[in-house]
């Protein structure tokens, strides 16, 4: 790739899903390309997430104005439309004065836009579509994209893209690299005794964190305890010296997957993409009535994870979790999920850019 070079836009954000397998195709271009033959922007939300996580790499982070189309009642719905507009508008003209070869989304609603912008402008689109139902952002941009990545093979029939490939799970560098022994001294566990991780992500975690509450001491019994609290969410009460708690893990997160035995966790497809990735036992609380029920749904059926509704984890969690270990044989679920969500993701995802964009 030495002499070739490539131009392409990211766009998502608004939360970490689209955001994190964005910057892992990001990562494996540099590998192929280095930084001097890439030149890249991502176009996100002017206040989600997605800014902060862009900026703590070399990717140029530019914000557009992007509104959301609800199927509920809302005053927002008044003035998203004017966003949406605005949204276009200056994804188009970023589009004119940068001139990529290709733009690639995971979702979210700021990416809706600037792909109808890049469908005037001729330019391919391509989407990532990592959840088995897709949402409504990725059905709008369907229409208008060249190619679409998928990693359910229900996810086929649902989606009315002009082209589609299966891949694995996208996931991280920082995944790949990640480092059991390591993660003992990040986190002070103990390297003799199992981990437990309990995660709800940045959006998800007060009601995980409610159901925690009432089975802590019963978890303690067998496992070391690491708890992702979440932003502005308070750690439970506790004292154990098993017990880890942390709002949120900027650096080693890939250390702290690879050295747990069992997680707890929603069911967004980027960390199940992952924890694939490292063969890892998973439980499954999604949100309720949200598109993750879909993915547990798969899952469980693959018998490749367990699926515990989050109300079943609020009122019955101890007798739940006392029969479950009954039954629990370490490491299975974690073959069969990596069985079922096979690895190669990002390089066969990154291929797919690169068809498209007939780099220089």
């Amino acid at each position: 790739m030495q002499n070739r070079s490539l131009r392409l836009v990211f766009t998502g954000g608004g939360s970490g899903g689209p955001t994190t397998p964005l910057l892992a195709v990001y990562h494996e271009l540099i590998k192929r390309f280095g930084e001097n033959q890439l030149n890249a922007i991502f176009l996100g939300t002017i206040d989600g997430p997605d800014k902060e996580m862009v900026q703590r790499t070399r990717l140029s982070f530019q914000s557009i104005p992007s509104g959301k189309l609800r199927r509920y009642w809302s005053w927002k719905n008044l003035v998203d439309p004017l966003y949406v507009l605005l949204g276009f508008i200056v994804g188009f003209f970023k589009l004119v004065q940068f001139r990529p070869q290709v733009v690639v989304s995971a979702g979210s609603f700021v990416s809706v836009p600037v792909a109808y912008a890049a469908w005037i402008l001729k330019i391919p689109h391509i989407i990532l579509q990592m959840d088995v139902s897709p949402g409504l952002a990725n059905q709008l941009m369907a229409p208008v994209s060249k190619t679409s990545a998928y990693l359910f093979e229900q996810t086929k029939f649902r989606f009315p893209a002009k082209q589609q490939q299966k891949i694995g799970p996208v996931v991280r560098s920082e995944i790949c690299q990640a480092s059991r022994k390591k993660a003992n001294e990040q986190f002070d566990l103990k390297p003799d005794r199992p981990v437990l991780l309990v995660t709800g992500g940045g959006q998800g975690a007060l009601g995980l964190n409610q159901a925690l509450e009432q089975v802590l001491e019963d978890l303690l019994e067998n496992f070391q305890v690491v708890h992702l609290t979440g932003k502005n969410h308070a750690a439970v009460n506790c004292t154990h010296p098993d017990y880890h708690a942390y709002s949120f893990v900027n650096e080693g997160m890939g250390n702290l997957l690879a050295r747990s035995d069992l997680i707890v966790t929603r069911a967004g497809l980027g960390i199940l993409g992952e924890l694939a990735y490292l063969a890892k036992d998973v439980i499954m609380v999604p949100l309720p009535g949200s598109h993750q029920e879909k993915n547990c749904h798969a899952i469980v059926e693959a018998k490749a994870g367990v699926y515990l509704p989050q109300q079943q984890f609020l009122t019955e969690g101890t007798d739940w979790w006392k029969n479950f270990l009954s039954s629990y044989q370490p490491g299975v679920l974690g073959q069969n999920l990596h069985q079922f969500l096979p690895p190669g993701g990002t390089e066969a995802f990154v291929d797919i850019i690169l068809k498209c964009a007939s780099p220089e």
